[in-house]
């Protein structure tokens, strides 16, 4: 299982947020290109970018922050917030990223989706964030009426071949990751699933470890950030290594 550590971009700085609110900001490095290198030199196999400033505007303000943290770390980045259509796409590509995450477009622009899926066959992920079992969009501001699996199912006839979920009641607050809901969703889908929201301790990894090898890996933000555990702990408990 993969292991993402998470580097949310917000105002030039590396933040979380609990429960995608803009008002309920933690800074945690004020130079995220220095925060991507302290995860490259813990081991980080990916890290998992979120320009917030793009997911709230509707349009990426950050490549260029994204593009020096490729050059700084050389670890494939998987990146999204504010990706609404193929020029964008494809400057992020251009600048290097491995994987492009969609939002808000998965819901608004079904052809595109289409159409990225195509151009870039392993890049898309979908990204979908739910609060109750809906999915969310527009930097987490706006509910909609798709379910989660309803979505998911028409996504993949899109071509989409990875789902990243969060689940938002959970996001920022270590709780734990809500198992149940990611036993059920790849019960019912065909496509591989990173889970994101809530990790609170090695044992959440532990948990997701159990689903197999549907549960292709974890994002993780303030877990790694308030020092709960280290990356390379996780990476190590990713592996099935223990003590």
């Amino acid at each position: 299982m993969k292991i993402f550590p998470a580097i949310d971009i917000l105002d030039g700085k590396a933040v979380r947020l609990r429960q995608g609110r803009l008002d309920a900001v933690t800074v945690y490095h004020d130079d995220p290109v220095e925060q991507a290198r302290i995860w490259a030199d813990q081991g980080a196999e990916w890290i998992h970018v979120v320009d917030l400033d793009g997911a709230v505007l509707g349009e990426p303000k950050n490549i260029e922050i994204i593009e020096r943290i490729i050059a700084a770390t050389h670890v494939p980045i998987q990146t999204g917030g504010g990706i609404r259509n193929m020029k964008t796409l494809d400057r992020l590509f251009d600048a290097g990223v491995t994987r492009a995450v969609f939002g808000t477009s998965l819901v608004t622009s079904p052809d595109m989706v289409s159409e990225a899926c195509a151009k870039y066959p392993e890049g898309i992920v979908a990204g979908i964030d739910a609060r109750d079992g809906k999915v969310a969009i527009e930097g987490w501001k706006e509910g909609t009426d798709h379910g989660v699996l309803e979505l998911v199912l028409e996504l993949q006839l899109l071509g989409v071949k990875r789902l990243a979920y969060t689940d938002i009641s959970r996001d920022g607050l270590q709780v734990g990751v809500n198992y149940g809901a990611y036993q059920a969703l790849v019960n019912q889908i065909d496509i591989p699933v990173i889970a994101s929201g809530g990790v609170a301790t090695l044992d959440d990894i532990d948990d997701l470890l159990t689903i197999g090898d549907r549960v292709e890996g974890v994002i993780i933000g303030r877990a790694l950030y308030e020092n709960s555990f280290t990356l390379p702990e996780a990476l190590a408990r990713a592996r099935g290594q223990k003590g």
